[in-house]
């Protein structure tokens, strides 16, 4: 049976002219629009029981067309049933006709021409996907000139009796037929074998317009990918569409394929995933052989019969642990064609475990191949390790000593070591063994006054020690404890803060002086009040302002211009009642013009005097003058006979003063 398809799909045409995919079909049926021809097929009156449409009465089908859309047909072809089956071999071919009579079981034209009349599906339903099986018994027409075909053109079929009549079947338009989306095909399964590949794709689509998969095929080094014939086929099941495909092919060599799905007029979709196939089964894949591994020039020898020259290989990979069972990394990926590696990355005395593994191309059904193994100890060479390079030594923002030295080339290391000293033939290990290539010296174990030599060592793992380095002279700037007051007081008068502390000039015979700093409550940083230190113990600050909160610190200076830390904080508030205040008196004249309401003079601070008044039937004061400038004000509005009462509230930006003394006058 596979053979008689084969045979049937190898004549189908195909448009080997490549063709830009509009990922949409036509499902087969009356009319199939292609990219080169149009295409239909008349039904059989039995339905799909039968493929002879010619039973009973019908003696032929007349296709018209309407090029412009204008109803205008002409007729274009006329479809009849072959009068014998050698009108049959001479439309469909000798390949198709010779492949009926081997599903038909029959050697003489005759018997095959009779079952083709009786229109049995059973025998032959496999060639009903055959534009030449269909040809031939004139059920299906093709209209190849359709250069000025366009969405608006019709066509139309005519069944014509035995006795002249004729009844329309159809009549449709290019645009009116159902596009469908063709299915985005990805490989669902592969097998790999030593001589076949077979491949399944599949997509998740109903009603998909698949019929055939050009199958497209890239050997490995071969430049493009060659369309392969037969052609493949899709079915349906339930909800999804697929294709196989199946082919012997040269063992071990890696190959590409993809699938176009096309529909029966020759539209095509978008080309599916690219399968790698390799024609070799996976246990038949050879590994490392005749792995051996030996002592050589300080380092470890690897060797091994070379891999064959096949297409599967892509490379070895060569893997490393100090342990037999795990921790093992890769150090390196050589060629599939190499046979040995050297490894000079070792330490001398140290058993070193290797894994050797073929990598293949990575396809389905393809895992790790197991590796070979050997192990070994390179021996020590009684050498010392090289002295250390690059030494470099400062003191950070921190006041900490720092020490940099570029790291040794060698890999048998065990651990640096630092050497400080006063002269640099007395220099002594003063850290323990360190694994990295800086150091921290803390200022605790040196003297300011004092240079000191730096060195390092290395010692290896048989404990060999190299020479020091080059030994980098270093003086360390060691800041001195600055006593600090204990404590300082603050009081406010005259419009400023007033300062003390302690003095600790009489205490110790190194200070100079006393920087005053200062910040708001709210304020994160102290700023300094003065620049030059002050000799006294005492300090007036007349930039703080009332109204705000104050921190104060104060800290000693010494003769080398270091300074203490700050002294304990104190805070002292400025209240705004200490500047702001209402006028201390009030005086109330009657005169002709209005009530004369006068007061006192402030001092020069600016502010502004709000004038307050009740008579004797209000029950609030209210605010009748803001007066700015003058320390008087004439209340033209009072009236005559009336009691008042009146009061003064001082203002500034700062804020108000509690209302002044109160006085009352009646109105004359």
């Amino acid at each position: 049976m596979k053979t008689i398809i084969t045979i049937c799909l190898s004549i189908i045409c195909f448009w080997v002219k490549a063709q830009e995919p509009t990922n949409t079909g036509v499902e087969m049926g009356q009319l199939m629009p292609g990219k080169n021809a149009v295409y239909g097929i008349v039904p059989s009156e039995e339905g799909r029981s039968s493929f002879n449409s010619y039973k009973g009465m019908v003696k032929q089908f007349d296709v018209y067309k309407d090029e412009n859309g204008s109803g205008n047909f002409k007729k274009i072809n006329t479809l009849t049933f072959p009068s014998s089956f050698d009108d049959f071999t001479k439309r469909a071919g000798t390949v198709i006709a010779d492949a009926v009579k081997n599903a038909l079981e029959v050697t003489d034209g005759s018997t095959a021409y009779k079952q083709l009349q009786s229109g049995n599906i059973k025998s032959l339903g496999m060639f009903l996907i055959s534009k030449e099986f269909l040809k031939g018994m004139g059920m299906m027409w093709e209209d190849e000139n359709i250069k000025n075909n366009n969405p608006s053109t019709g066509y139309r079929v005519v069944k014509v009796n035995s006795d002249g009549k004729e009844q329309i079947l159809f009549t449709q338009k290019i645009n009116e037929v159902k596009r469908v989306p063709f299915g985005a095909y990805r490989l669902k399964d592969l097998v790999n074998a030593d001589s076949v590949i077979q491949l399944t794709w599949t997509a998740k689509l109903t009603n998909a317009p698949a019929v055939f998969g050009k199958i497209y095929r890239l050997k490995n080094g071969e430049k493009s990918y060659q369309l392969v014939n037969p052609p493949s086929l899709f079915y349906s099941v339930n909800d999804t569409s697929k294709t196989f495909y199946a082919e012997d092919v040269e063992p071990g060599q890696l190959y590409r394929y993809y699938v176009v799905p096309e529909d029966f007029a020759g539209n095509q979709g978008l080309p599916s995933d690219t399968a790698y196939a390799i024609s070799k089964s996976f246990s038949q894949i050879k590994g490392i052989a005749n792995l051996s591994i030996k002592d050589s020039l300080k380092g470890a020898w690897l060797s091994w019969k070379a891999l064959p020259n096949e297409g599967i290989y892509t490379g070895v990979q060569i893997l490393k642990s100090r342990k037999s069972t795990d921790g093992f990394i890769e150090v390196a990926t050589l060629s599939a064609t190499d046979s040995s590696y050297f490894d000079k990355a070792i330490l001398p005395n140290v058993t070193y475990h290797y894994q050797v593994r073929p990598l293949t191309i990575q396809v389905k059904g393809y895992t790790l191949l197991p590796a070979a193994t050997a192990n070994i100890a390179v021996k020590s060479q009684q050498d010392t390790p090289m002295a250390p390079q690059g030494l470099k030594v400062w003191q950070d923002s921190t006041a900490q000593v720092k020490l940099f030295w570029d790291v040794n080339p060698e890999i048998d290391q065990f651990a640096y070591y630092v050497l400080r000293g006063t002269s640099k033939d007395d220099m002594r290990i003063v850290s323990g063994a360190l694994r990295t290539n800086t150091y921290t010296d803390s200022l605790q174990n040196l003297n300011g006054q004092s240079t000191y030599f730096y060195g390092i060592q290395l010692m290896n793992i048989s404990q060999k020690m190299s020479e020091v380095s080059s030994p980098v002279m270093f003086k360390p700037l060691k800041v001195e404890f600055v006593p600090y007051p204990s404590g300082l007081g603050l009081r406010y008068a005259d419009e400023a803060v007033k300062i003390f502390w302690e003095n600790m000039i009489e205490k110790n015979d190194d200070i100079v002086g006393y920087r005053i700093f200062r910040k708001l409550r709210t304020e994160k940083e102290f700023k300094s009040l003065n620049e030059a230190p002050l000799r006294t113990t005492v300090f007036n600050d007349t930039t703080a302002a009332p109204g705000y909160d104050y921190d104060y610190a104060v800290s000693a200076v010494n003769a080398s211009a270091n300074q203490s830390i700050l002294s304990p904080v104190s805070t002292i508030t400025i209240p705004l009642t200490a500047v702001l205040a209402a006028p201390a008196d009030l005086y109330l004249i009657n005169k002709p013009e209005g009530i004369y309401v006068s007061w006192p003079a402030h001092n020069n601070l600016k502010l502004t005097n709000s004038i307050y008044r009740k008579s004797n039937l209000d029950k609030e004061f209210k605010l009748i003058a803001n007066v700015e400038t003058s320390d008087f004000y004439i209340d033209a509005s009072a009236q005559k006979g009336a009691l008042y009462s009146y009061r003064i509230v001082a203002k500034t930006k700062l804020g108000v003063s509690e209302p002044g003394i109160e006085k009352s006058i009646r109105r004359n």
